[in-house]
């Protein structure tokens, strides 16, 4: 690893940051309403949204090679012939980053300069606190540079003169405020009422001394960023005439006044950088910080925070903390642990490397991060669940990006599209939540649907829709409400029936591998064929448990017509009358639907389910099961089988493995060949990693812009983490607990080695020289969560009662291990002792000292027994591996 670990509190170091490329970190508040990223050369940039940026947006190159992406602090050193020091070009340095914030300590022969940022958690700023230590005695005048962008992310590109024009800056004693006159858009403009503010004052609260408020006066006619005029040409400070400051590519540099320290002495310096729309909010805010002790009391406030501590430790509520013997381990399971929420502040945009999107989260990304939210919150999660259902379009398909505020929005660039795979997450997370909490009676809360100008899964558009709300109506203009149960049924019948000619779910756009997105006509993924027909399979059993407390539920009309075993059986190894019923439904369902609902017996339902559930399963393995010893997971746009031998070349996906595993398509045997292949094809022996599949060597345009990337990167060959640890999660869950711990321990030694070349953290894949990219906004860091409880220390829930099988051995990176988590709002600590190299199962068990009844080899606790527990004190299970 690049980094060390100095506490518990996952805070590291790393000597000289500044020498490794592309390192980025982020930071935000509590809600997300400012997000930040910042590098060892202080590059990145502040933003609120897409829309309102203080800094350019950067993207990774920007990190590295712009310095219109830099903050950065200069010493004009009087005392050493006018020598110039700055941020940007130390040759010694030590990066220090906690929970969250960022400190660099940059050294000189003369100075030692240290600059502290981060964003105080519950206010719209980032701070930054420079100390100058001298080394010796040191004379000098210090500047603060700071570009300002304010505006929206597309102007970067489109109008970027034009939209300066619109800038007007004022000069206020202890800063610059930047305030566009309107917001640029060609479809509508309108006023602009958003301020972007950066104040500054020094360690005796006196004011800059001097401003330069635009690029132009910053740099000079003849100067640039690498060479400012200001800095290097002691150019004059600006007039203080507002009209100079008009039109203008803005920028904060503000000057003090000179100072003299002897050694060991130190000068302060505070930059409070924001955005808002109150032009109150600058002075409230300014007040609040206006001081070094201010500041460093906000500092620990953040920190506390983010560390889930009040007075040092662990808050009872949202408890959920893992610690082993491998203090290494700890430090950075505590990153993954955040990251999750980082996803949910940030979405799937907002850090140098995520430079697509306009914000928000997709539909995928928001139902996977609650398998790791729901162990953190559960009372949040539930709500955010109830909300995301409202998201189900009638047809099965979903809005795709969901807003920081629970808004849905039909796709993230406006092209009608939908995902494949999409119908499955949502119940996989429900599933999880109704098992912890033992509440079947969620299934029945009734909420509407998406409603957008896409209908028959974006088969037909209308362009003449206007209806704001997004919700589905009935007939007569009511909005409809069906239960979350219903919203289930629709999400997998669909794709029971939405098949192609080989009679597999069709591939629409994509599915989890958005790379192949170039089959939409004759693709079909096998892949998610297998996860529907497990879906189905556990819809029935949940439904079965919820028939012995009620007969029936009312469905909607039209949803029954998907039923078909109820009503009309079909023959299901005949795709024309999959597709036939099909698009029955969609007409009746297209653009509204009937408002009336049957009473439908549960017996019938899960009856239903389970056939399709068992047809299904059986197809796969009869059809799609290859002599060389894997599943085919996908047809082309050709209609041809993907996987397989082609000529001399062997083409495997590893998706198309871990989710016949899974899901249980592929039995025990076929496991074991499947594994072996694995390891043949897709296991790299000098990174001892798995790769996302084999190098096709060749532009597959007949399936997706995957293969026109480089092998190794991304969707194409890439150690791409969120799939290696569901292949882990796979194996685990049928049984194979050697290979699936050799899986899970393979994306830790990656993350950890110095190939990786990243902070602590799971990356969303690591390329062909092991290096880590994409950081810290990937689905993987959920998974991984998951894969640890569920499956290596083995704490499940069945409806309510607490399950502890674990799969761990002294082997493990982790040792001996303990758990602090909830339990319908009981704190427990779990503690495993282990004893044996070999997965074994549990020698026995106690809560609280005394001794827990075994099942077989696993410990249960019913609820009533959880119920009982006081909820003012922890209580203590202590289990023994043997």
């Amino acid at each position: 690893m690049i980094y060390k670990f100095i506490d518990n509190n996952g805070t590291f170091v790393v000597k000289n940051a500044h020498n490794i490329s592309y390192l980025y970190f982020p930071l935000t508040n509590s809600g997300g309403t400012l997000l930040s990223s910042i590098s060892p050369n202080l590059s990145g940039d502040i933003k609120q949204d897409n829309d309102h940026f203080l800094m350019p947006p950067a993207s990774i190159e920007d990190i590295k090679n712009n310095p219109l992406s830099r903050r950065e602090f200069f010493l004009k050193l009087l005392s050493h012939r006018n020598k110039i020091i700055r941020t940007s070009q130390a040759q010694k340095t030590t990066l220090e980053a906690g929970m969250l914030y960022h400190k660099m300590v940059y050294y000189y022969p003369e100075v030692s300069i240290t600059v502290l940022t981060f964003i105080p958690y519950d206010l719209d700023v980032e701070i930054t606190h420079i100390t100058v230590k001298s080394r010796q005695t040191v004379e000098f005048v210090p500047t603060f540079f700071m570009p300002l962008y304010g505006r929206g992310e597309n102007n970067l590109r489109d109008h970027r003169h034009v939209t300066s024009l619109l800038n007007r800056v004022k000069l206020d004693k202890y800063g610059i405020i930047l305030k566009p006159t309107m917001s640029f858009n060609e479809k509508v403009h309108s006023v602009n009422e958003t301020i972007y503010f950066v104040f500054g004052y020094d360690g005796k609260k006196d004011a800059p001394a001097r401003q330069f408020p635009t690029l132009f006066d910053f740099c000079g006619e003849e100067g640039n960023l690498f060479y400012p005029a200001a800095i290097y040409r002691n150019k004059p400070v600006l007039r203080k005439k507002i009209s100079a400051s008009e039109g203008k590519e803005a920028c904060a540099a503000l000057r003090f006044k000179k100072i003299r320290l002897k050694k060991g002495h130190v000068a302060e310096y505070v930059f409070i950088a924001g955005i808002t729309t109150d032009k109150n909010y600058l002075k409230s805010t300014f007040i609040k910080l206006n001081s070094t002790d201010k500041i460093n009391s906000y500092l620990d406030k953040t920190k506390s925070y983010w560390q889930n501590t009040e007075d040092g430790t662990i808050r009872p509520k949202n408890r959920f903390n893992i610690t082993s013997s491998n203090k290494n381990y700890n430090g950075w399971l505590k990153w993954v642990i955040l990251q999750p929420t980082l996803r949910k502040l940030f979405g799937c945009s907002f850090l140098p490397h995520f430079d697509y999107g306009k914000g928000g989260r997709g539909w995928r990304d928001l139902w996977q991060d609650t398998l790791s939210l729901l162990l953190i919150d559960t009372e949040s999660t539930k709500k955010l669940i109830i909300n995301s259902f409202k998201g189900v379009r009638i047809d099965g398909s979903n809005a795709t990006i969901i807003t920081k505020d629970g808004n849905f929005i039909s796709d993230r660039n406006s092209i009608p599209r939908v995902w494949s795979d999409h119908g499955v997450w949502p119940y996989f997370a429900l599933r999880e939540y109704m098992h912890k909490n033992g509440d079947i009676d969620i299934l029945l809360k009734e909420i509407p649907y998406f409603c957008d100008h896409q209908f028959k899964r974006a088969k037909e558009i209308d362009y003449r829709f206007t209806d704001n709300k997004n919700m589905l109506k009935a007939i007569n203009g009511a909005v409809y409400k069906g239960s979350i149960l219903e919203h289930i049924l629709v999400e997998n019948l669909v794709q029971f029936f939405n098949v192609g000619k080989h009679n597999i779910t069709r591939l629409e756009n994509a599915d989890w591998n958005d790379g192949l997105d170039m089959a939409p006509g004759l693709g079909e993924s096998v892949t998610f064929s297998s996860m529907y027909a497990d879906n189905l399979e556990n819809i029935s059993y949940i439904v079965n448990e919820l028939s012995k407390k009620r007969k029936s539920v009312k469905l909607l009309e039209e949803v029954v017509l998907l039923l078909d075993t109820i009503n009309k059986p079909i023959n299901y190894s005949r795709p024309g009358e999959k597709i036939k019923l099909l698009n029955h439904y969609f007409e009746k369902t297209n653009k509204s639907v009937s408002g009336i609902k049957k009473e439908v017996g549960l017996s019938l339902i899960a009856n239903d389910l389970k056939i399709k559930s068992k047809w299904l399963k059986s197809f796969i393995r009869r059809k799609e099961w290859l002599k060389y010893g894997f599943f085919n997971g996908y047809y082309d746009n050709r209609g041809k089988r993907v996987e397989g031998k082609t000529g001399s070349l062997m083409r495997m996906m590893l998706a198309s493995q871990v989710f016949a595993i899974m899901s249980g398509v592929a039995k025990s045997e076929q496991i074991k060949e499947i594994w072996k292949s694995i390891r043949k094809y897709l296991y790299d022996k000098n990174l001892k990693g798995f790769r996302l599949n084999t190098d096709f060597k060749q532009l597959y345009m007949e399936l997706g812009r995957a293969f026109g990337f480089s092998y190794g990167d991304k969707e194409n060959g890439a150690f791409f983490n969120h799939m290696t640890i569901m292949l882990s999660f796979a194996l685990y869950k049928r049984g194979f607990i050697n290979e699936a711990r050799e899986v899970f321990d393979s994306i830790y030694k990656m993350a950890v080695s110095r190939k990786s070349k990243i902070y602590p953290m799971i990356p969303e894949y690591f390329n062909n020289d092991g290096r880590g990219l994409y950081f810290y906004l990937t689905g993987s860091a959920s998974w991984y969560i998951h894969t640890l409880i569920r499956q290596t220390l083995g704490i499940k829930y069945i409806l309510g009662d607490l399950i502890i099988q674990p799969k761990i051995n002294k082997k493990s990176p982790l040792g001996n291990i303990s758990v602090d988590l909830t339990i319908k709002n009981k704190i427990l600590k779990i503690n495993y002792l282990i004893k044996t190299n070999k997965p074994s199962p549990i020698i026995n068990g106690s809560i609280d000292g005394k001794k827990i009844r075994l099942s077989g080899n696993k410990l249960v606790v019913p609820i009533s027994e959880i119920n009982k527990l006081s909820k003012n004190k922890q209580h203590t299970i202590d289990i023994t591996v043997g």
